[in-house]
C-alpha cells in the first residue's frame, strides 16, 4: 500500500506543478482610450477564446486610478476580498482588490486604488523615499481631524518621477487569487498609453469647468474632516440589502472656492443605480469642506474623490465604509 501511494503521488506531481504555473496572456488588441462622459478609460484585451480577458484602467480625475479585470482566467470565489495585483518587474509587493460580477455576469476583479510607484507601503518598508514621507504625514493625520499641511512641490515632483519610472519599466501585470495560479497579462511598457490617459484626465477637468494648470498648482486639496460619517447603514438600499447585493461606488464632488459642493457624480463599474443615488444624496446633504488652496493661500474650485464600499456586515463589521 505504501508503494502504491508513493507512485500515485509521483504521478500527480507534474500535474500539480503545471497547475501552479502562471497563465500568460498576450495582448489581442491595442490600447483603446475611451473618453467616457464622466471618466477616462484605458482598455486592452488579452488572450483569445475562453481565455479572453479585458483590462480597464479608469480615472475620474488626476490622482485617481481604479482597475477592473474581466474574464474567466481571473475568476475567484465571490467572497475573495484580497486578490493581489502588481506591475512587473518593479513592484515588489501587491496591492489588493476584490472579486465582483459584471452586469453581464462575467467574472471580474476590482481594485479601487492603484498605486503607480515602483514599490508600495508595507509596514514602512520597500517604499520610495518621497512616497514614504508623504504616507507618514498622511497616516499621522488620518484620524486626527486636522487638515494635512500644504504639499511640498519638490516632494510632489519626486513622486511624479517615481510614477514615470514604473510606467516606463512595466512589462506585465500579475494577478493572484487565493487557490489559483497567477494570471500574467503581458502589457509591455505603459509609458505611451499612460501619457494619452493623462491627457484625457486634463481634458476631463476642462469639461468639469476646472483649469488643469490651476489644479497642478494646488498645495492643499479640498478637505473634509470625516467623510466616512456621511455614509451610515441607513443609506443601504433596502431592496439591495434583502437580495444580498454588494457594490463599490466612487463619488466625485465639485467643491467651489467657498467649500460648497456644487455637483456630485457617482460612478460604479457595475450596475448600481440605487447605490449611486444614495451616495450622492448623503454626500450632498452632509459634506462640509475646507476648499482647495494654492501655495499663497488663494482658495480655488477643485474636486474631492471618495470610494464607498457597500457590503453585508459580519458580526463585527459596518455595512458601509
Amino acid at each position: 500500500m505504501r508503494l502504491t501511494s508513493i507512485l500515485a503521488c509521483a504521478a500527480l506531481a507534474p500535474l500539480l506543478v503545471a497547475a501552479s504555473e502562471p497563465k500568460r496572456l498576450q495582448p489581442s488588441s491595442r490600447w483603446v482610450l475611451d473618453y467616457a462622459p464622466d471618466s477616462c478609460r484605458l482598455i486592452r484585451m488579452f488572450g483569445e477564446g475562453a481565455d479572453q480577458t479585458r483590462l480597464i484602467l479608469e480615472s475620474v480625475a488626476p490622482g485617481d486610478l481604479t482597475m477592473v479585470v474581466l474574464g474567466k482566467p481571473v475568476r475567484a470565489s465571490a467572497d475573495d476580498k484580497k486578490i493581489s495585483a502588481r506591475f512587473l518587474p518593479l513592484q515588489q509587493t501587491g496591492f489588493f482588490g476584490a472579486a465582483q460580477r459584471s452586469e453581464d455576469n462575467q467574472a471580474a476583479v476590482l481594485w479601487g486604488s492603484v498605486p503607480l510607484a515602483a514599490k508600495i507601503v508595507v509596514d514602512d518598508k520597500q517604499v520610495p523615499p518621497a512616497m514614504l514621507d508623504a504616507m507618514r504625514k498622511a497616516r499621522a493625520l488620518a484620524h486626527s481631524g486636522v487638515r494635512p499641511p500644504a504639499v511640498d512641490a519638490a516632494q510632489h515632483a519626486k513622486i511624479r518621477t517615481e510614477e514615470d519610472v514604473l510606467e516606463a519599466g512595466t512589462t506585465a501585470l500579475e494577478i493572484k487569487a487565493s487557490g489559483h495560479a497567477p494570471v500574467i497579462l503581458e502589457t509591455g511598457s505603459l509609458k505611451d498609453a499612460m501619457k494619452m490617459f493623462e491627457q484625457c484626465d486634463r481634458d476631463l477637468l476642462k469639461d468639469l469647468g476646472l483649469d488643469p494648470d490651476v489644479q497642478d498648482r494646488i498645495a492643499r486639496p479640498a478637505w473634509a474632516p470625516n467623510p466616512a460619517s456621511w455614509f451610515t447603514a441607513k443609506i443601504y438600499p433596502r431592496s439591495s440589502l434583502l437580495k444580498g447585493e454588494e457594490v463599490s461606488v466612487l463619488i466625485r464632488l465639485l467643491v467651489d472656492a467657498s467649500g460648497r459642493v456644487t455637483k456630485c457624480t457617482s460612478l460604479s463599474q457595475f450596475d448600481a443605480p440605487e447605490f449611486k443615488k444614495a451616495v450622492c444624496d448623503a454626500a450632498t446633504k452632509y459634506a462640509i469642506f475646507q476648499p482647495a488652496e494654492l501655495a499663497d493661500g488663494t482658495r480655488v474650485p477643485s474636486y474631492f474623490i471618495n470610494r464607498i464600499q457597500f457590503r453585508i456586515a459580519g458580526p463585527n463589521d459596518a455595512p458601509v465604509h
